[in-house]
């Protein structure tokens, strides 16, 4: 069995529309996959769906703070049109679409023109605006767009609209997801990792992303032990945007090479039945 628990598509910073995704998932022969775009649920209800060879679990990859850290928090098997989810994510969306032209008009003074009447339909951010310094010649990579304009403190940046990663957790659990902490090997694995750990618990954290392009092969191994021992789920993913190379020519090979195994991914959907048990008993 095949999975793979973090994608994105073009709802977010994704090179690929959501049935494009699915297509490839399934000519890979994965046969579990989650939409996982960047703080909006905008591509669930607009791909193909009732396919019998892949199954399409609901996620969000949601952007916290947390005691000066930024944390990403993942989430699983939430309802996609829960209001009061939906109404979190929308502050986001109007906070990307206005910070968004904040950096365009940067950008602008700066005598770089870069067209604004046809921004991203739904999750706004910087990789657009990268892309496009790119397509107008202004940058030869990504890479240098950030390190130029668009990282912190750079001379176009703007900052955004920040959620404490305890009301994400709290919104997230309402509506019935399975809260996971994302690519904690990219910036905070530390001493404190585990204290860390113990507090989002407290707060609604349910699981922990062990696979992940990131971790090397050591690190995995200390997550999933961290996992195991701090009672978290397990998850994985490949965070397949379809990324962008150079030349913004996409580089599709990413798709489904990090995930779960079958006896994991089993034991999330398990994990999940069991969960939505304990929440309908806990409100009747």
């Amino acid at each position: 069995m095949l999975s793979d628990l973090h994608i994105h598509t073009t709802y977010s910073d994704g090179a690929f529309t959501p049935d494009e995704v699915i297509e490839q998932a399934r000519r890979k022969g994965i046969r579990y996959i989650s939409i996982t775009d960047h703080d909006t649920m905008g591509a669930y209800g607009n791909f193909e769906s009732g396919y019998d060879d892949i199954t399409i679990i609901s996620g969000v990859e949601v952007s916290t703070y947390y005691k000066g850290l930024e944390l990403h928090i993942l989430s699983y098997f939430h309802d996609p049109y829960d209001k009061p989810l939906l109404a979190l994510l929308d502050r986001f969306k109007n906070d990307r679409i206005e910070r968004y032209h904040k950096i365009i008009h940067n950008l602008e003074e700066l005598s770089i023109h870069l067209p604004d009447d046809a921004p991203p339909k739904d999750s706004y951010g910087r990789a657009h605006i990268a892309k496009l310094l790119i397509e107008h010649g202004y940058v030869a990579n990504i890479k240098e767009a950030f390190q130029i304009y668009l990282d912190v403190d750079k001379i176009a940046y703007e900052k955004r609209f920040k959620i404490d990663t305890r009301e994400a957790l709290k919104a997230l659990r309402a509506a019935g997801g399975i809260p996971v902490l994302a690519h904690p090997g990219e910036k905070l694995y530390n001493l404190h990792f585990e204290e860390l750990l113990t507090e989002l618990k407290v707060h609604g954290l349910l699981g922990l992303e062990v696979y992940h392009p990131s971790h090397r092969k050591d690190l995995t191994n200390r997550f999933y032990a961290l996992a195991r021992k701090n009672k978290l789920i397990i998850t994985g993913g490949s965070d397949f945007h379809g990324q962008l190379d150079s030349k913004l020519n996409s580089v599709n090979d990413k798709l489904g090479k990090y995930g779960l195994n079958d006896h994991l991914m089993m034991k999330l959907i398990r994990f999940n039945r069991s969960l939505k048990n304990y929440d309908k008993k806990a409100t009747t």
